[in-house]
């Protein structure tokens, strides 16, 4: 009776435990999203998950305007990471575009800055997140 007693007094401990966890301990999806409304109109976002020892970081981007080329800049600590043209696509009638890379994952927390400048109206969109 009394070992069954102790093993009760266990289960009912570890259960509180696991329920007193932070909710971010328990939470799914991306390690950091953020959004961002650019200097006319667009609208970016910039996603951030873990993914084999690397951070995946994608931009997107609603420009509202198809075929127009647009510069996008990956930076880590304010060290410039790389760099990307792509032409805004349309799927249904407005520019949309998804840049997406594999980063280094360094040591701590990764500060990650994505900017997009559209090299026809010269908008430009700034977004951050970390990981």
């Amino acid at each position: 009776m009394l070992s069954r007693l102790r093993i009760l007094s266990g289960a009912v401990a570890g259960s509180l435990l696991a329920l007193s966890a932070p909710s971010s301990a328990l939470a799914f999806g991306p390690s950091g999203v953020t959004t961002s409304t650019c200097t006319q109109g667009a609208n970016a976002m910039l996603t951030l998950n873990h993914d084999d020892g690397q951070v995946e970081a994608e931009m997107e981007l609603h420009a509202g305007r198809a075929g127009h080329l647009w510069t996008v800049r990956f930076y880590n600590e304010g060290v410039k990471l790389l760099t990307v043209s792509q032409r805004a696509g349309s799927s249904d009638g407005g520019g949309t575009l998804s840049v997406s890379r594999l980063l280094i994952n360094h040591a701590g927390t990764d500060e990650i800055r994505a900017t997009a400048t559209n090299q026809v109206t010269k908008e430009r969109c700034v977004v951050r997140a970390s990981i």
